[in-house]
């Protein structure tokens, strides 16, 4: 029956029930509250009990409509795009394991390239996106397809080709993907190159781009350059990382 002087709340608990179960269900969640006085008045545990509901309703309009923000992430920026029509290119906030918000992800959303979530490394020079292997693993798994850009910056070293045929000489280097398989010239995996000066030895910066684009997401992003050239007083090189961008 129910409490006396307030309205039945049978029927809000009927529609909110499925959806609150596994709520209720998680530790992270709202803790049962036991109401230690026996002899609290009946309209006090009323409100209490509207106030849980409450808050229980606001939980599960943002797991149905987050804000992709940290403290509301979503799992990825085509999801967000999915809720939200009208969204600018920016910087979002994703969880793609859907876990405790602590380890959700700081990201670029191209809402413009279809809702891609683009990944920065946490420098323009190394290969790290700073980002732990269950959350890339799930990246991967709510992904189609990935890309991702790399250029060699070179000064007399040539990093693929020994000439303008682009044709890849013995020394090309290699690349490590994220799941451990090498691309390299020659390969079923082999990088598609946009553009290669380094062979160019006239004393000036030059530099080979490299573009990976795979509808294996596994793929991306990169981890590793192999068959890097030897340095010396006149030759030099240094890597420009780009972003991996998943869909």
């Amino acid at each position: 029956s129910g409490l006396q002087g307030l309205p039945s709340i049978s029927a809000p608990l009927e529609h909110l029930d499925v959806a609150f179960q596994p709520i209720l269900d998680s530790p992270v969640v709202l803790r049962s509250e036991k109401y230690q006085h026996v002899d609290m008045p009946m309209l006090d545990q009323g409100t209490e009990i509207f106030k849980t509901l409450q808050h229980l309703s606001t939980l599960i309009q943002s797991l149905k409509n987050p804000l992709g923000n940290r403290a509301n992430p979503v799992r990825i920026c085509r999801d967000l795009q999915e809720c939200e029509q009208r969204l600018h290119d920016g910087v979002y906030w994703i969880d793609p394991n859907l876990g405790c918000s602590v380890d959700s992800i700081e990201v670029s959303c191209n809402f413009s390239g279809g809702g891609q979530t683009c990944l920065k490394p946490v420098s323009v020079s190394k290969l790290e996106m700073g980002v732990g292997r269950i959350q890339m693993n799930f990246l991967h798994l709510l992904s189609s397809e990935a890309t991702q850009h790399i250029t060699v910056h070179c000064l007399n070293t040539p990093v693929w080709a020994p000439g303008p045929s682009l044709q890849p000489g013995a020394n090309a280097v290699g690349f490590k993907a994220w799941n451990g398989d090498r691309i390299q010239a020659g390969d079923l995996l082999e990088p598609h190159v946009v553009r290669d000066d380094c062979w160019i030895k006239d004393g000036r910066w030059h530099q080979t781009q490299f573009v990976f684009q795979t509808q294996d997401p596994n793929l991306l992003p990169i981890v590793d350059v192999y068959n890097l050239p030897a340095t010396d007083p006149s030759s030099h090189y240094h890597l420009e990382v780009g972003p991996v961008c998943f869909l």
